[in-house]
């Protein structure tokens, strides 16, 4: 079956300026992290001090400043950021006020948003989320569209707005907020079957540290997509590492390349019934045990598997099937957690 190309969101808006392309290196544990967000439910009695946030700038057209109270305990238990400013004995703490020149007030609402109510998107209703349908090909995605502000009015995904948040979270040290951003950006990708456009990978790129696990999303998100047509026909311009970085992941995919898949050991009982192994497309015998995916069916021999582990995987062709961000492999390999910490 020929599955459709996907199309690249909209509404993304990005200023930017050219840098040197450098390749990101595998993610590495964050230092000054945040904690997981406390419970509203058990915590909120004890909430007392309320702190100022200044946000954006007096007279700035793209920045207009604004000021928030929040919570001082909620905020400085979920950010090591506004722990360190409003808990010392310099002039944030004296004050009780934080200033923010350089953020935007519309990715701060965001951040509070999930500092309140832990998530990102409208909570759909018992009776909502039973009519509407569920992907076939991941029953877990409901087909709803309970994401609110995070797409446009015709249904797209604002990838640049979650990019802009995701940048503000990696300054604020909100590891859990980061996380979340994770999951709902590779949800919205995968069930509207849409990409970032051009625009957003210069916010990709120029706002987000090297080793931002945001970036390997997005990558993987092209390479095991159909997105050759989108990067050939988009009138705009893509960020010149993103297609550097791209073109290495093609030639040389990474470790999720066999990992995305879930082996388990298969013997064929005739020629009729094997399959050619994926990587040197030599039939499996009949009797002679190999190793077999349990969502996609593909099957590796062991030559092949070792070669992987060796050598690194060769196969930069072998695009379809499971998919690395989908199912255990979203925490594994995109979110930052401290040891012994996952995803519930």
């Amino acid at each position: 079956m020929e599955i459709p190309s996907p199309t690249g969101s909209d509404t993304s808006t990005s200023h930017s300026t050219h840098q040197d392309v450098t390749e990101p290196p595998r993610r590495s544990p964050r230092h000054g992290r945040s904690p997981n967000r406390p419970s509203l439910r058990t915590n909120f009695r004890n909430f007392s001090g309320v702190a100022t946030i200044i946000v954006g700038e007096a007279n700035s057209k793209t920045r207009p400043q604004t000021t928030y109270l929040v919570h001082k305990e909620l905020i400085t238990q979920s950010s090591p950021f506004f722990a360190a400013a409003l808990n010392s004995t310099f002039a944030e703490g004296l004050d009780q006020t934080v200033r923010l020149p350089e953020e935007n007030p519309e990715s701060f609402e965001w951040f509070l948003q999930w500092l309140y109510t832990g998530t990102l998107t409208v909570q759909p209703t018992s009776s909502t989320d039973s009519i509407y349908p569920r992907s076939s090909t991941h029953p877990n995605i409901p087909l709803t569209h309970s994401d609110g502000d995070l797409r446009n009015s015709a249904g797209s995904p604002k990838y640049f707005l979650l990019l802009d948040l995701y940048a503000l979270s990696d300054r604020l040290l909100t590891t859990p907020l980061s996380n979340h951003i994770l999951t709902t950006l590779a949800r919205l990708s995968e069930s509207t079957n849409s990409v970032p456009t051009p625009s957003d990978t210069w916010i990709l790129y120029d706002t987000l540290p090297r080793s931002s696990p945001l970036q390997r999303l997005i990558l993987d998100l092209f390479a095991y997509k159909k997105t050759d047509r989108l990067l050939e026909t988009h009138k705009d311009d893509w960020h010149p590492r993103f297609l550097r970085d791209l073109v290495v992941k093609l030639k040389r995919p990474g470790p999720e390349a066999v990992d995305r898949h879930s082996l388990v050991a298969w013997r064929p009982r005739s020629w009729s019934a094997s399959k050619a192994c994926e990587g040197c497309k030599e039939v499996c015998k009949p009797g002679v045990s190999v190793d077999k995916c349990c969502g996609c069916e593909k099957v590796f021999c062991p030559e092949c598997l070792r070669r992987h582990a060796g050598e690194g995987w060769t196969l930069p062709n072998d695009t379809s099937g499971c998919k690395p961000w989908m199912g255990k492999g979203m925490c594994v390999r995109y979110h930052d957690h401290g040891e012994g910490e996952a995803c519930g």
